[in-house]
């Protein structure tokens, strides 16, 4: 288990207090993640926040606020939100469930631009014996039914929500967010290496967009054939964040 801080090469972020530490699913998700014309996002189990800031490095403006469960961890995000180094953007940490925030923030609901989410994606997987470790990696306390209807309580009409998940759960994830009218518009197929079935998807959703909205369709290839062997196509997304790229 990695401990220290890990250093990209704008910001730093600890992360001894967060039970997940920084990983390729959520550095995907934050290179991946467009934030033209963004002011308000929410991080949904933001961790110790570095998808969040990792946000913040190329929004013109604005504030991130991730909501944690977990104490420790949310207690590391708001360190590491203080530390990070880019004028006009502030990252606040709510502990607390996203289930709960458009209740306990009902100035953000139907306000924000963007939620993102790494969420605890496995389900009936073998357990750690640590609690913090299970809630977030598992999703006894957030399904997706209960991550899609926060989404739905916290976005504006025509706000996006983007999340990373295993690719053995596509097909239920489209339809839990098709039946909070949410509209796909960009599906990434993400594959470890070329001759690999993809691992993970990455997903736009637009909530109640005021037109027909298209779904671009693509496939990311994090390495060729050999570990460390990483493509152009995964390189272009990270080289303005992680050192040695």
């Amino acid at each position: 288990m990695a401990r220290g801080p890990f250093h990209f090469k704008a910001f730093s972020v600890e992360q001894d207090g967060a039970a997940m530490k920084v990983g390729t699913d959520g550095i995907v998700l934050g290179c991946w993640t467009e934030v033209d014309g963004v002011r308000t996002v929410v991080d949904a189990g933001a961790g110790n926040g570095y998808v969040g800031i990792m946000l913040m490095q190329r929004m013109t403006e604005g504030k991130v606020i991730g909501c944690e469960l977990e104490p420790d961890a949310a207690k590391q995000a708001a360190e590491n939100y203080a530390e990070q180094p880019f004028e006009g953007k502030t990252g606040i940490a709510w502990e607390g469930a996203i289930q709960d925030a458009a209740s306990a923030m009902p100035d953000l609901a139907g306000t924000v631009d963007l939620m993102i989410s790494n969420p605890p994606f496995f389900r009936d997987k073998p357990k750690s014996p640590i609690r913090a470790r299970n809630l977030a990696r598992h999703d006894d306390t957030l399904t997706m039914g209960d991550l899609v209807k926060a989404a739905a309580q916290l976005l504006r009409p025509g706000g996006r929500l983007c999340t990373i998940w295993p690719h053995d759960r596509l097909d239920e994830w489209t339809s839990w967010a098709a039946g909070w009218g949410f509209h796909p518009t960009k599906l990434v197929h993400v594959q470890t290496m070329r001759h690999l079935p993809p691992k993970r998807f990455l997903s736009e959703w637009t909530l109640r967009p005021s037109f027909e909205l298209d779904c671009v369709e693509d496939t990311l290839t994090l390495e060729g054939t050999a570990t460390l062997d990483f493509t152009d196509q995964y390189l272009e997304y990270v080289t303005p964040y992680l050192r040695g790229t």
